[in-house]
Formats: structure tokens, C-alpha cells, sequence
């Protein structure tokens, strides 16, 4: 089973300096960098939540930094903390760093989460801890015509491989930790049922066949009026 970037797999399964997963080097994703910062002061944030993302029709003019939003660790986390404090984490590129070679250091990250941190929430203090990491081709975008390519993925999956290999993670069935965890059990719940190395079976077995929608307005009409 892989759970890897489906592009990298792509270019691990070659025969003959020929990728057997071609479909999978489509896939394209962001880099972001996550910029993590603690106060010494607690409560310095002006308002309670878990955050807030930025839209993508905010101009450029009002979000140099170009950040993609901010996290409110302290109070999405509250309870779990062992020292007082203020905990945010700033999120930075995504798709405004699309066909970026390079991206900024540590410290540039972090001077540039402080100064939308002072802009938004007024917060001008002094971190006493700062950390900022890279995550480069983190998070798969799922754009049009998503659906069709995992469907092709899993032909190729069962000629190349039958059933030998799966996969399973964010570039596939969604890109929340809740998706990811889903997927891979279901992928255990099916070996433990016994289908084993079936050849049919890929991990994106689900794209096939035709989608069931619910239009949920009607579903409410229908339960209220019994």
C-alpha cells in the first residue's frame, strides 16, 4: 500500500524508463509554509474561534505576505495546553506560490507571519517561540476532471500491479486527516474480509460506477411534510 504524493509514485513505477502510472503525474499540489508562533501572554487574540482562511479574491495590495489564513491554536486546542500562553499558526502560499523554483527562508516566513499577525489581529508581541517549515507539493488540488483520471489510475493500478499494490492518501479520496483515515480503513477492513490481493482491487475502486447524489433542500421538504 502507498500513501505517498501520487506524482512520486508515478515516478518510483517505471518499466523500461516508462512510468506504469501515468495517469498519477497529473496530479498537481501547493506548497505552503507553516509558520508556527508562541506568546508568553495569554489572550492576546481580539476574538475566540478556530480561525479564519483568507479569500481568494482578497487583492494582492491587502495580502502581500500572500497567506492562505490563520489558526487559533489556543482556543483549538483549548484545554490541551501544559504552559500559558497565545499559539498561532500562520499559513503562507499555496496556489499564490504556483510556478515559484523558490520560496522564502525561515526568517523571512516568520517576519512575514508577525507582520500579518500586527495588520489583522494587532498582535505586535514579541514570540517567544517561532518556527516556520517548508511543506513543498503538500496539499493535491483536485481540479477538474478528478473523477475520470482516479478512474483511469485504477485500470492502470490493476494491469501494472493486480492487486499487488494500493493506495491511499490525500491525493486521492480527499485531503483532510479525516478522508486519509477513512480510506485506509477501508482498505483494512477489506483485506481483513478476505479479498486479499484481488487484481480488481486499488484503493480507488469507489470511482467506478455511477455517483448517487442527494439533493438535501428536498430531503428536509420531504421529512417535514412527512
Amino acid at each position: 500500500m502507498s500513501t505517498i504524493f501520487s506524482k512520486t509514485l508515478s515516478q518510483l513505477c517505471t518499466s523500461d524508463s516508462k512510468t506504469q502510472l501515468s495517469v498519477l503525474a497529473q496530479t498537481h499540489a501547493v506548497t505552503v509554509m507553516v509558520v508556527n508562533l508562541f506568546f508568553s501572554k495569554p489572550k492576546l487574540l481580539p476574538v475566540e474561534g478556530f480561525g479564519y482562511l483568507i479569500p481568494q479574491n482578497v487583492p494582492f495590495e491587502q495580502n502581500p505576505e500572500r497567506a492562505l489564513g490563520i489558526i487559533f491554536d489556543s482556543d483549538a486546542i483549548k484545554g490541551q495546553d501544559t504552559v500559558d500562553g497565545t499559539k498561532v499558526t500562520v499559513i503562507l502560499g499555496g496556489h499564490w506560490w504556483d510556478g515559484w523554483s523558490c520560496y522564502p527562508s525561515e526568517e523571512e516566513g516568520i517576519n512575514m507571519a508577525r507582520t500579518l499577525l500586527a495588520r489583522h489581529l494587532r498582535i505586535t508581541d514579541e514570540p517567544t517561540v517561532a518556527r516556520a517549515k517548508l511543506q513543498k507539493d503538500c496539499i493535491p488540488q483536485y481540479t477538474v476532471g478528478h473523477d475520470g483520471r482516479m478512474q483511469k489510475a485504477h485500470s492502470q493500478l490493476r494491469n501494472s500491479f493486480g492487486g499487488r499494490l494500493r493506495v491511499v492518501g490525500n491525493s486521492y479520496n480527499g485531503v483532510g486527516v479525516n478522508d486519509c483515515l477513512r480510506a485506509a480503513r477501508d482498505i483494512a477492513k477489506g483485506l481483513h474480509e478476505g479479498v486479499g490481493y484481488e487484481p480488481s482491487r486499488t484503493g480507488l475502486d469507489h470511482f467506478l460506477g455511477e455517483k448517487q447524489w442527494v439533493a438535501q433542500g428536498s430531503m428536509r421538504k420531504r421529512k417535514a411534510g412527512g
